[in-house]
């Protein structure tokens, strides 16, 4: 009986391991700008409303290709010439060269969006987290904070940001935000990536860089 006892529950901590990474890669770092936007676009507010539905899908293509696709080719590569020994990145030292090549395309999405004539809320959302991407890349180099929780904090920034500054109800982004953002930082602890320090103080991090620039741009 407790051989079973034992194997079912090893059973179960593989499968909770595997859905662990399964969530780190859905909640990605690099799709969490294209969630964002396009989250934006589909709000029933003034700044979404105004732009033509084909448009609006034009745009998240746009952010999705510059903010994640090439950075997640770039990856690809490095992981291919050995430059990067783990695509999803769990040791400091991979992280180095991707977070620059995150940090030039984030600035690159950032500018082509800042080109159209847009909401400011789009180029700000897209400022921040270049701003973001800069900063983690400077913090690895000393600590390994986490990136999706960096991530899953400035998505709170924004929606907290914006339902302050112009008065919009966005109680259920809020509240589904947050409970993603306990999911993806259980999950990330749960597979071992990171502690409980870094995970907190990455949400710290995201959520305060992003609310100050809805806030006070």
């Amino acid at each position: 009986m407790s051989l079973i006892y034992l194997t079912f529950v090893n059973y179960l901590m593989n499968m909770e391991e595997r859905i662990a990474r399964i969530i780190s890669v859905v909640f990605h770092p690099l799709l969490i700008p294209t969630y964002i936007i396009a989250v934006l676009l589909h709000l029933n507010v003034f700044f979404a409303l105004i732009i033509p539905v084909e448009a609006k899908w034009k745009i998240i293509a746009l952010v999705f290709i510059t903010s994640a696709l090439f950075p997640m080719l770039i990856l690809y590569g490095m992981y291919r010439f050995r430059l990067v020994g783990d695509l999803m990145m769990d040791s400091k030292g991979d992280r180095i060269y991707p977070y620059i090549a995150t940090s030039i395309f984030l600035f690159m999405s950032y500018y082509l969006i800042w080109q159209v004539n847009l909401s400011p809320v789009y180029y700000y959302c897209l400022l921040g987290a270049s701003i973001l991407s800069v900063i983690t890349l400077l913090v690895n180099f000393v600590w390994k904070i986490s990136a999706h929780t960096i991530a899953m904090g400035a998505a709170m920034g924004v929606f907290i940001g914006l339902q302050i500054v112009l008065h919009i109800d966005l109680i259920w982004q809020v509240a589904i935000s947050i409970l993603l953002s306990g999911i993806v930082g259980y999950a990330r602890l749960r597979a071992g990536n990171h502690s409980q320090a870094q995970i907190y103080a990455g949400y710290l991090l995201g959520f305060s860089v992003l609310y100050l620039i809805i806030r006070y741009y």
